[in-house]
């Protein structure tokens, strides 16, 4: 996959237009379906001034993620950048469904389908371990960054698309695991308060939901991290 991006990167201006299919539009970033491929998608930044500036640190963390062979099971992987007609952009995983639609968002699972919650919740206690288990930090945890992957009627899961890295001005504590691991307990459980909060009608048990629990502090370690 990556070599067969590379190509179209170096050899390709991709034609992107008004009439593109979008996909997403954020504060920092457009997203529009690839014309040539539709299991790739293109962000494009916005005007915001601080756009580009998340743009480059995107590409500096999954570069990092990819040097360290990090385990990218449940994130929309970043797959090189490229120049399109609309200006350059980044070249991503496309989350889709089995039907090939768009993945839909958590937020919209969590507000319109009461019955899959039990489903949810098992589906949000892996990712919250996943990502301490592989010291995966994201900056921006949201309902609306996040999408449930529908692969077959038995095979589902929950995919981070947006917000990955850790976006601070001081990263050099990072090197060590247990830093780290504090900072995705920190902020995953600010997350799940946060889908309490907006979501009082669903049923989102803290006991099942939120890590540093006795399993995870017999994990910590101050080694050096990857």
């Amino acid at each position: 996959m990556l070599l067969r991006v590379i190509s179209i990167v170096h050899q390709n201006l991709i034609n992107l237009s008004s009439d593109s299919q979008i996909i997403g539009r954020g504060l920092f970033c457009s997203c529009y379906l690839h014309p040539e491929d539709n299991s790739i998608c293109i962000k494009l930044p916005t005007a915001h001034k601080k756009a580009r500036k998340r743009q480059k640190a995107d590409e500096a963390y999954y570069q990092k993620l990819h040097q360290n062979k990090a385990d990218l099971a449940s994130i929309s992987d970043y797959l090189g950048s490229c120049q399109t007609t609309l200006g350059s952009g980044q070249l991503y995983q496309y989350i889709k469904d089995s039907n090939g639609k768009t993945s839909k968002t958590l937020n919209h699972y969590l507000s319109n389908y009461s019955k899959t919650t039990e489903e949810l919740c098992s589906h949000l206690a892996k990712l919250g371990r996943y990502l301490l288990e592989n010291h995966i930090l994201v900056s921006d945890l949201h309902g609306n960054n996040i999408v449930f992957q529908r692969l077959s009627k038995n095979s589902k899961k929950l995919m981070i698309v947006d917000g990955i890295g850790d976006r601070v001005i001081f990263t050099a504590l990072n090197y060590f695991n247990s830093i780290k691991e504090g900072k995705i307990i920190r902020r995953w459980n600010r997350f799940i308060r946060r889908l309490q909060n907006d979501h009082p009608s669903a049923s989102l048990p803290k006991e099942k939901l939120y890590l540093g629990g006795e399993a995870f502090i017999n994990t910590k370690t101050t080694n050096p991290a990857r």
